[in-house]
């Protein structure tokens, strides 16, 4: 059981991530989540290499695809998987970073309007980077092995600089009734890797 603590450790860790970038149209990233001193927690980065990002184009597409990759990876003695660095602390969870674009309800801009409107009927929306008046964002999902979720993001402030808005982050139990609210091929992906890369019982080892 992860403890409300470590739960705090992680949304920091994950705003931490996002003040600390100063470029734009940076590569995604994963990482690991390790606990350590019994509640805090802290982010190793996954060595990926540049190919599987830039051959999927989707970034979630191409988490999934790693993820389906690290399965034929060979594991440590103690069960641990090769793509989890030793020394680190427990794993306790696994996040993704990405930049995405998104439409802001109070936008005045008639074009952002028009799309959440259609959005909201069930309509097609176009892409929304090509929407003007769309928000550019960095983002981070995150899940834990209690089945938490986290959404950490933040907005550049204008297209033309690369300053960003403090980030925002939110995180939703497995028994919160609003989990579900926080989902989509991007939480999928984020899943399907940490649960390829959790410790696996040995046989022999003792209890």
């Amino acid at each position: 059981m992860i403890r409300e603590a470590t739960v705090e450790a992680i949304k920091d860790e994950l705003t931490s991530h996002l003040r600390s970038r100063t470029e734009w149209d940076e590569l995604p990233a994963v990482f690991t989540i390790h606990q350590v001193d019994g509640q805090g927690a802290r982010m190793m980065q996954v060595p990926v290499p540049e190919l599987v990002w830039t051959s999927q184009g989707h970034p979630p597409t191409a988490l999934a695809a790693l993820a389906a990759v690290s399965i034929q990876l060979p594991r440590h003695p103690d069960g641990s998987h090769l793509l989890v660095m030793p020394g680190f602390g427990p794993l306790i969870g696994a996040a993704f970073r990405y930049e995405a674009y998104a439409l802001a309800s109070d936008s005045a801009n008639p074009a952002v309007q028009e799309a959440i409107r259609r959005r909201q009927a069930g309509g097609s929306v176009p892409r929304f980077q090509e929407i003007p008046g769309r928000i550019e964002q960095r983002c981070m999902t995150a899940v834990d092995l209690d089945g938490g979720r986290y959404m950490a993001s933040s907005s550049r402030l204008d297209e033309s600089k690369p300053d960003a808005a403090e980030p925002t982050v939110a995180y939703l139990a497995f028994g919160d009734p609003k989990r579900d609210t926080l989902t989509g091929n991007v939480v999928d992906a984020t899943n399907r890797f940490l649960n390829v890369i959790k410790p696996v019982p040995v046989k022999g080892a003792a209890r």
